[in-house]
């Protein structure tokens, strides 16, 4: 990707989401299935198209509304049943041709192990479909959307796009690129990917969990089967927690939090927790790490960073209502 981009006339502007999601695509693809799909059609369908399908489909239905006879006759005249149908037969369709594949190549010389391989032995088919989809659906989007919030907020704010061009430069140094050890030795890079995880959690809403025992919250009673809703993108927000600057980014405010509260927010807690957390971190720390060392960043027709348009749009995940485009200026090092 870095290289893409230096070879690139100069005032190219470039389509940062879509450059991203190739990125995180291939990284993501290459750990669970060995290689990459993206660019291949299934059934006359991109893995991109495929994962907006599910994701669409993973938002719900009038039925989880109106539980009973209304809500499953209105699913029915609304077509919800058949997309859902479609959806998930074409992605069925598209794990078993993975793992077939794994079947042929294993034991080949080329074949690189994976995750496929790691668990097929342990798990069933079905099994193993259903770690893939919660791998590809819940990996690819929430860490393609959460780099380009990131480097939204820090375009936005040129003091923390300096000061964390700063750090990132006199920790590495004259090299062709970062490496991951690099980033140990980066903390305001560090609490600059917290605060855009706190102020924009990829799912505004965390998984719906269902109530197993009476309990009260904020005075409310809370029965058996209640299905909860909570609501990350407002605890992100909530000025009696972040006080009343709680809409404005700034990394600061976490140097000295006793309780990390701001990597918790996105990606759960407790035993439901993202297994990924880590992981996902790594990949935005470094990534970010990467596009600040090597380019100056500029935003396109001489505009100006405060005019940077932030408006969000989505449902199970916000993303920006426009795509975040700007214009790589490959960095000169002074003598």
């Amino acid at each position: 990707m870095l290289d893409s981009f230096s070879s690139l006339p100069l005032n190219t502007t470039i389509d940062l989401d879509e450059r991203l999601f190739h990125l995180v695509t291939d990284i993501v693809s290459k750990v669970a299935v060995g290689k990459s799909y993206r660019e291949e059609t299934f059934r006359g369908k991109k893995l991109k198209e495929m994962l907006d399908d599910l994701v669409i489909s993973l938002c719900g239905s009038v039925s989880d509304i109106y539980p009973g006879k209304l809500g499953l006759i209105l699913d029915e005249l609304l077509g919800f049943n058949r997309r859902l149908e479609k959806t998930f037969s074409n992605f069925d369709a598209f794990l078993q041709m993975v793992l077939d594949e794994h079947i042929d190549h294993t034991g080949t010389s080329d074949h690189e192990k994976d995750m496929v391989d790691a668990c097929r032995s342990q798990l069933t088919t079905n099994e193993m479909k259903a770690l893939l989809m919660n791998v590809l659906n819940g990996a690819i989007d929430t860490t393609t959307t959460t780099m380009v919030w990131t480097m939204s907020e820090i375009i936005k704010n040129p003091r923390v796009m300096q000061k964390l061009q700063e750090e990132i430069r006199r920790c590495v140094g004259r090299k062709s690129s970062v490496e991951e050890a690099d980033v140990a030795n980066m903390p305001y890079l560090k609490l600059v990917v917290k605060e855009a995880l706190r102020l924009h959690s990829t799912v505004p809403f965390l998984l719906t969990r269902e109530c197993i025992k009476h309990c009260q919250i904020g005075g409310y009673d809370i029965f058996p089967g209640t299905r909860v809703l909570i609501n990350a993108w407002g605890i992100g927000r909530d000025p009696k927690v972040w006080t009343e600057s709680a809409s404005i980014f700034n990394p600061e405010r976490l140097e000295n939090l006793e309780l990390d509260r701001s990597e918790m927010i996105p990606f759960g807690g407790g035993r439901r927790a993202c297994p990924a957390a880590s992981v996902a971190t790594q990949i935005v720390e470094y990534t970010i790490a990467n596009l600040f060392y090597s380019f100056d960043w500029q935003l396109p027709s001489g505009m100006k960073n405060e005019e940077l348009d932030m408006e969000e749009v989505g449902s199970l995940i916000v993303v920006r209502k426009t795509p975040l485009s700007l214009v790589p200026v490959k960095y000169d090092w002074q003598d």
